[in-house]
């Protein structure tokens, strides 16, 4: 049975590991499931902006043995449990970059395809569909996001963590790309950079793939969660201009499916 615990009686601030052993001391019976087992598993799947302090506890109880594990001393779901509740259960963005987390940094495919076997109705096909989505080489929710949405406004696939080769036998890193265009796509949150020498590097990394004819959109968080139909209209340019070339009818779904994204989304 499924719950979340409030944290009314506990003092404010108190993260959802700490909050997770005070009902566990009180209630040894549960298992941390969801956003709380995957975070006590290390990955922070908490919806973009959301503080640890502020999100209630997910917790069960009477799962299958082969379905939880213990992380110092806790009783959670296993990764691959935790993977496909999270992929079923979270809204899709959110349940996709929570993927690419969890298959980047490793879910056994056994455990994974045993969980899977048991689903049944809307939750197999929305697991299903989150990890046919899902790619380990994202390396930041933000490109899963930004990966999701222009699939879903029906571009080109990039091709995630592209490799480019530049002058002298080295190589730069696109969080997203399309070689055969020359067109990529990197986030840059200024709001909360803080590192000037990583700030520089990205510049000048982003200065020379121009320099070797690249067109590099550069996003913020803000652009992707709350400005969407701007930079999706944007990389469509680009793309049609360095020559990708879809027919009419594509062109004109492709403008129905970014009004359809912006709708989805509740922004502009």
């Amino acid at each position: 049975m499924y719950r979340t615990v409030a944290q009314t009686s506990l003092a404010s601030g108190t993260g959802l590991r700490e909050r997770f052993e005070d009902a566990f001391e009180s209630d040894p019976s549960i298992v941390a499931t969801g956003r709380t087992a995957a975070w006590i598993h290390g990955f922070d799947i908490l919806p973009p902006g959301s503080e640890e302090s502020d999100w209630p506890l997910e917790c069960a109880s009477d799962l299958p043995a082969p379905d939880t594990t213990v992380v110092d001393g806790l009783p959670v779901t296993c990764r691959a449990r935790t993977l496909v509740d999270c992929a079923a259960g979270l809204p899709r963005l959110e349940a996709v970059a929570a993927a690419d987390q969890f298959l980047r940094a490793g879910v056994d495919t056994r455990s994974l395809t045993a969980v899977l076997e048991r689903l049944r109705g809307d939750r197999l096909r929305r697991a299903n569909a989150t990890l046919l989505a899902a790619d380990p080489r994202a390396e930041s929710p933000m490109e899963s996001w930004t990966r999701c949405l222009i699939g879903d406004a029906g571009l080109p696939a990039p091709e995630p963590h592209l490799r480019v080769g530049t002058p002298g036998g080295r190589s730069a890193v696109l969080g997203l790309g399309w070689e055969e265009w020359k067109v990529g796509v990197e986030h840059e949150d200024t709001a909360t950079r803080v590192d000037f020498a990583a700030d520089t590097g990205d510049r000048r990394r982003h200065q020379a793939l121009r320099g070797l004819g690249w067109e590099v959109l550069v996003l913020t968080g803000s652009d992707v969660m709350e400005h969407p139909r701007g930079w999706l209209v944007g990389l469509r340019e680009a793309l049609l201009e360095r020559g990708w070339a879809p027919d009419l009818s594509v062109l004109h779904d492709i403008g129905a499916r970014i009004d359809a994204v912006v709708d989805a989304m509740g922004v502009e």
